[in-house]
């Protein structure tokens, strides 16, 4: 039986991103001869959830902020000589790890999540300091994920690198039990109208404020689904845009059935991430299968495999918008669905875990 401590996500069965998504598809397609130990933070409470072959540890830090170093620093040193395997999903406590090598080999496979310090969010120390926790990923893992190709352009020289790079993308599914109902209807008016869609966190390199801008001289409907009410920036778009009549604010909508409904029911995905790599919000909408216009970057090139429709620009978006016609648009290739299925994904997760 192979151990296996997954340290900096928020849980099991947590409602979050896509490190969480990967967490509750490595356990619900489990390998028999995997045994996980699994670092909640005190947030996402699972102490009475029974798994097989999964042992949970409760956390008295959260696993965002500051405290989410501190959450992966303590949860590191709780894990790393019980267990054969360390799966680090984020790299901000790494420089804990090359002390910690001095004592036992474990094996090290790092997910940095993404290329963090260009994020805006983020202050001039804190980037100079994610930087170098990527860069000690590279010289002291074993093994680096990149979710997406693009972030191969960050890596420094090779002589620098000594881990193992690979390539592994977030899966996507898509839940068709929920129909258009009178009641779904009424809780969510926009359901029987045409509408655009964006669904993403509410920080800045998201630029949802700017997304709303844009449609806030439109007719056409714009449905944002957003964890609006956790962050200022957030709740400086509620205040905004509330009253908008042609744009709708969910804040925080975790109902997966719900939430594929609302995708499936779109005229098309508006997708704004620049920083992000293969972001699951965008995987989401491959698998739905629906027309997909996103920002042109490298990153969101590679997850679609130049497949959509792309913008530069809102003014640009805007343009798109108001020649669009849904007859007209390809959707997403069954060859790009195929991509991001999450048994691939698993079975590439723990070919490297084993």
């Amino acid at each position: 039986m192979r151990r296996v401590a997954i340290v900096g996500s928020h849980g099991l069965y947590a409602n979050y991103g896509g490190f969480e998504q990967l967490v509750r598809n490595l356990v619900d397609e489990r390998s028999d001869n995997i045994h996980y130990e699994i670092f909640n933070p005190r947030t996402n409470s699972l102490n009475d959830c029974a798994v097989d072959n999964v042992t949970l540890k409760s956390s008295i830090f959260k696993a965002s902020g500051f405290e989410g170093i501190l959450f992966d620093f303590f949860s590191i040193l709780r894990c790393f000589f019980r267990n054969d395997t360390v799966l680090l999903l984020g790299n901000g406590a790494f420089p804990i790890i090359p002390l910690l090598t001095l004592f036992k080999r474990t094996k090290i496979i790092s997910n940095p999540g993404g290329i963090e310090w260009e994020r805006e969010q983020f202050g001039f120390f804190a980037k100079l300091y994610l930087r170098l926790c990527f860069k000690m990923s590279l010289r002291f893992a074993d093994v680096v994920i990149l979710d997406n190709e693009h972030f191969k352009s960050h890596l420094p020289n090779n002589r620098f690198i000594r881990a193992s790079i690979k390539v592994i993308p977030y899966g996507g599914t898509i839940d068709y039990s929920l129909k258009t109902t009178p009641d779904m209807v009424n809780k969510y008016p926009f359901l029987k109208l045409n509408y655009y869609l964006s669904v993403s966190r509410s920080i800045p390199d998201n630029m949802v404020r700017e997304l709303c801008h844009s449609f806030k001289t439109r007719e056409s409907i714009l449905v944002v689904i957003s964890n609006l009410s956790s962050s200022e920036y957030g709740k400086q778009i509620l205040n905004e845009f509330s009253n908008e009549k042609n744009i709708y604010l969910i804040d925080g909508l975790y109902e997966k059935p719900v939430l594929d409904l609302i995708r499936r029911q779109c005229k098309a995905y508006i997708h704004t991430h620049m920083t992000c790599g293969t972001a699951p919000s965008l995987v989401e909408m491959i698998v739905s299968k629906r027309p997909i216009i996103s920002i042109d970057n490298p990153q969101n090139k590679f997850t679609l495999m130049n497949e959509g429709l792309y913008f530069k620009t809102f003014e640009n978006l805007s343009e798109i918008i108001e020649e669009f016609d849904e007859s007209d648009v390809i959707m997403t290739s069954d060859a790009l669905v195929n991509r991001y299925s999450w048994v691939d994904v698993v079975s590439s997760y723990q070919n490297l875990l084993q």
